[in-house]
Formats: structure tokens, C-alpha cells, sequence
């Protein structure tokens, strides 16, 4: 069974669904619950600062800086969610990562021996017209191990 478990957030709708399977599993299993958000470098225009939190915008310095403090939030929210659905503390991890999201995705499941992915369906950068979002269906196709899109 699988002992090490992945699931990849944004903050959507799909990830937070992603995330509940996720944590039913570690609980079952008493499993790693690893949570990941990824970020590139000038994914948004500088004007998107104003999309962000205002407890974000209002700390960053520049564009980056506002993009990793909402990554390190979007985990931190969901590692208390995984929590109150019940998994143990001590089990759940939570990680940020910068660059092209399909691509850390699949390097954080090789340097932490992932072995299985949960992921939500479409993030929200996806369009809402098919059926698997860009990174979901990347994901799915490129990885070694079992991938459960959600």
C-alpha cells in the first residue's frame, strides 16, 4: 500500500477535493501526507499583485515575494485542513516550490519517493471547458507512479 502520498495545491476548489482524498487515504494507512504548491517566476503580470490576499500584497516587496507568501499560506491552510479531517500532525508535510509546475511536481515525487499523486481535476489557471486541467493531464501522463485525478 502506499506509505507516501502527494497532493499538489493551488487553492481551488478541485485541490481542496484533491486534498480530502488525500488525507482519507493517510488516515487509512497511516500514510506521509505531502502537500505541495508550486510557483514560476513571473506567472502573473505585476498588476495581479492586486488578485492576491491583502495581508499577502501588503508584505511583498515584488511580484516573487507575493507569490511565494500565498504558496507558503495555500499549504499552511491546507496542513491545518488535513488536520482537522484527522490525520496525525506528525504526518503531514508541506512543501513550496518555484518553478514550472508539471516539472516540480514530478521532481518532488522522485527526490521524496513519492508513490502515489492525488490531484485535482482542474487549478485555476485551467480553462473550465475540458475535462482535465493542463498540469493534471501532464501529470497523469509523465509520471512513473499511479497519479488518482480527482
Amino acid at each position: 500500500m502506499f506509505k507516501k502520498i502527494l497532493v499538489p495545491t493551488d487553492g481551488s476548489e478541485q485541490a481542496n477535493k484533491a486534498l480530502k482524498v488525500a488525507c482519507e487515504m493517510a488516515i487509512a494507512i497511516d500514510g506521509q501526507l505531502n502537500i505541495l504548491s508550486v510557483f514560476k517566476h513571473h506567472s502573473f503580470i505585476e498588476g495581479s499583485l492586486s488578485m492576491l490576499p491583502r495581508q499577502i500584497n501588503d508584505k511583498a516587496h515584488n511580484l516573487e515575494d507575493a507569490l511565494g507568501e500565498y504558496s507558503k499560506e495555500l499549504v499552511a491552510e491546507a496542513k491545518e485542513l488535513a488536520i482537522s479531517f484527522g490525520v496525525k500532525k506528525e504526518n503531514v508535510k508541506g512543501f513550496v516550490r518555484i518553478g514550472p509546475t508539471t516539472k516540480e511536481i514530478l521532481e518532488f515525487v522522485k527526490d521524496k519517493d513519492i508513490e502515489i499523486v492525488i490531484i485535482g481535476k482542474q487549478g485555476k489557471g485551467d480553462l473550465s471547458g475540458y475535462l482535465l486541467g493542463g498540469v493534471s493531464h501532464k501529470v497523469a501522463g509523465l509520471s512513473d507512479i499511479p497519479v488518482l485525478v480527482v
